[in-house]
């Protein structure tokens, strides 16, 4: 199963985003497969963040059609909500500690725990996650 960066779902919404064609028919083409995609409600919340904030975009997406989007992918058939479980908080701290994670590699710290602990692959945009030792990374425009 492939669980989803913030950074691949702000370019499949975000028109003006630099990747956004491909991102966008990377994403509709896994949708269509068997296996589908996963996403966590913080991916989630955290997509609606970026979409919607100001100092990211110069037209943020109105909150109301930035709760469409995320509303409608989240109940897409081929969508598997995911969330952690018994074992996501040692796996977290593992990893924080394995990398010194201080900052903004806190939440990337906790994602990584999340796509191990489900057996997932990483799917990002962002090649700072080969930082995390046992992390399956896919980077969906190799």
């Amino acid at each position: 199963m492939r669980l989803l960066d913030v950074n691949i779902l702000v370019q499949a919404h975000r028109l003006e985003s630099e990747r956004h064609q491909e991102i966008k028919e990377w994403l509709e083409s896994s949708l269509d497969e068997p296996e589908g995609v996963a996403v966590s409600d913080l991916v989630l919340s955290g997509t609606l963040r970026v979409i919607t904030h100001p100092k990211v975009f110069k037209q943020p997406t109105p909150l109301p059609i930035a709760l469409d989007f995320i509303g409608s992918f989240r109940s897409l058939a081929n969508v598997r909500i995911v969330a952690p479980g018994d074992r996501h908080w040692q796996l977290f701290v593992g990893l924080c500690r394995r990398v010194e994670a201080r900052g903004n590699l806190i939440p990337d710290a906790y994602h990584a725990a999340l796509a191990m602990e489900t057996g997932c692959d990483w799917v990002t945009l962002d090649r700072g996650f080969a930082r995390f030792p046992g992390l399956k990374l896919l980077h969906p425009l190799d």
